[in-house]
Formats: structure tokens, sequence, C-alpha cells
């Protein structure tokens, strides 16, 4: 457990995300009762309230039943998890966002220049930002903030505000699209994230940073998501021989 001390994340919140998977996977199936919390707190080298915590993370997502006299049980398994891959190419990731039925929920929409980091182009003029979150299934799974340049933005502000942006882009005309970027961290959910994809606090998420810039070098898009680490995985083929960007 000393890797797990280390982390910014809660001791409990790493546990429960470890017995999660344990369900997932088919360690602990429906109806098996779990060790009980004496027993588990001493296999994660723990104390026995922290481990009543990581249960009661598990009871709060109704994964698990904490009944006296019997112990903890296994109620369901975790909902459909990991079901969005991460894109490494342009024609898949429009794809992707394409395919997505999405509810949005708008948290914000102004003008701001975006922070442009080196290789992503140079700001150009004035930008619409906007922040929302997406639901599939009437689930939150991604916080996402962006920046379109204004005079795109203004062809199209309902559509921009209210579906994905790059499946947009993409179909529409006269939009010079040259250079696309993507860039994958790993981070923990502050306070507003953990509410707006409920979640607990510091929970981890993956950061997904996209860029898009034309054919002069101007940034025409600059977008921050926040994805579930629960929603989402990234499929590459590594084999020898294949081109790879």
């Amino acid at each position: 457990m000393a890797n797990l001390r280390r982390s910014a994340i809660p001791l409990y919140t790493q546990i429960a995300s470890s017995l999660r998977n344990e369900i997932d996977t088919g360690m602990w199936p429906v109806g098996t009762k779990l060790p009980a919390i004496i027993e588990l707190a001493d296999r994660f080298g723990v104390a026995a309230q922290t481990m009543r915590q990581a249960i009661g993370l598990l009871e709060d997502e109704g994964l698990v039943l904490r009944r006296q006299g019997v112990g903890t049980v296994v109620q369901n398994i975790p909902r459909d998890l990991h079901w969005l891959n991460l894109p490494t190419d342009w024609v898949s990731l429009v794809g992707m966002l394409d395919k997505l039925d999405v509810r949005v929920m708008l948290v914000e929409a102004s003008d701001r220049i975006p922070k442009v980091r080196d290789g992503e182009g140079r700001p150009t003029g004035t930008y619409k930002y906007v922040k929302r979150v997406h639901y599939r299934n009437d689930e939150p799974f991604c916080v996402i903030e962006f920046y379109l340049a204004a005079e795109i933005y203004m062809r199209a502000p309902k559509t921009f505000r209210n579906t994905t942006v790059i499946p947009a882009l993409a179909k529409m005309k006269n939009i010079d699209i040259h250079t696309v970027g993507q860039s994958i961290s790993i981070d923990v959910a502050d306070a507003e994230t953990a509410k707006h994809l409920d979640i607990p606090l510091a929970n981890p998420v993956a950061r997904v940073r996209r860029s898009i810039a034309d054919s002069k070098g101007n940034a025409i898009y600059i977008a921050e998501a926040l994805y579930r680490s629960d929603v989402i995985h990234l499929d590459m083929d590594l084999s020898p021989g294949k081109k790879h960007h």
C-alpha cells in the first residue's frame, strides 16, 4: 500500500476503485459476500475506518449492500464501463464524436482568449468560450470547455452550443482544418468537476486536450475535456511495420 499512500487520491477512493474492478471482472459475483471489514483492511494495509469508507462508496453506487448480521453482499455489477474508446486519428475522432448520443448541459458561454501551447498554432482574433457537461443515458461522463474562433462559431452558434463540435466542423464547408493535436494525461477531479461528473472529490479523471489549426497556423479550436476514468479506454496497434502518428 506504499504507492497508494503516496498518491494524491484518497486511500478509500483507491481501494473502492480496486474492489469495483474486482466486482466487474467477476472475482466477486452478484450474491457473493465480501470478506469482513477487518480482513479487507488487513489485505489493503489500511485502518478499518478507511475500509468502511471504501465500502460506503460502493454501497452509494448500489454495487454492494451491508446487512447487519450478514455482512457486505455484492448486489450489482458496475454499469457499462470503459465504453468510450479514445481515437488516435482524425477519421476515428470525427466518427466517435458523431456517434455519441449525448445530452449537454451548458455551464458557461462567453468571450475569452485561450492559452495556446507550443505546436497548437497561434491565437487569432476573438474566440467564443463554452463550458458544458456531456451525458449518456442520463449519466454525466465528460466536462468540456472549448474555445472556437468567433468567426466560425457565429456561422452556427446553436449547433456549436448544443452538439459535439469536431463533427460539426468536419461537415461545414470552407473550414480550413490543417493540423489536429490530441494529448492525454491523468488528473484528479476538483470540487467543481466532481460535482458535474457525480464522482468523489479527487477521483481519477482523464484530461484530453485537443487543438485544431488552419493552414496559416492560426489556432481555431482549443478544447480540454475531463472524462470519468471509468468510461474511457485507449486501444493502439503497435505492430512492427505499421505507420504510427
